[in-house]
């Protein structure tokens, strides 16, 4: 879904979007594990059957790579994100396998101008991330930086 670029008035509390979907293919998950998380449940799938999932599975910083290219997908920061201070609360709750689809919700908790400098202000963002059965597979919360329209 693209939306177009916002500002940091633009956003209120209590605001939600969502993104479209993504497929987890079982290539990607090893190709991201035997980078970044070497982990056998994540590597090959005979190992994972013995893990703790019994199959293959992503490994949660691929979730989040994918969540977070989801929401900059849907065009919402482009032009007007500053980066960010920090993630709060990150949580995997269910394994993410080979085959899902995944889509990430995105609600606004919180704004802030900032007070020394009036061309920026945060936004904290809690995002949901679910499989294509609605079940949660993660969650976290962004704290992002964006441009006021004082500063266009």
């Amino acid at each position: 879904m693209k939306l177009k670029p916002m500002y940091f008035e633009d956003f209120s509390v209590g605001m939600t979007f969502e993104t479209d979907g993504t497929l987890i293919s079982k290539d990607e998950i090893i190709d991201f594990a035997s980078k970044y998380d070497p982990q056998t449940f994540h590597l090959d799938e005979e190992e994972a059957k013995k893990g703790p999932f019994g199959q293959l599975t992503s490994s949660g910083f691929m979730t989040l790579g994918k969540s977070f290219t989801q929401i900059f997908k849907t065009d919402i920061f482009n032009g007007t994100g500053m980066g960010a201070w920090g993630l709060d609360e990150l949580r995997w709750t269910k394994p993410v396998y080979p085959g899902d689809v995944l889509k990430t919700k995105v609600e606004v908790l919180e704004t802030k101008k900032s007070s020394k400098n009036p061309t920026k202000g945060t936004v904290r963002l809690k995002q949901t991330v679910t499989n294509q059965n609605d079940d949660i597979v993660m969650t976290w919360i962004s704290n992002s930086m964006l441009k006021t329209k004082q500063d266009k």
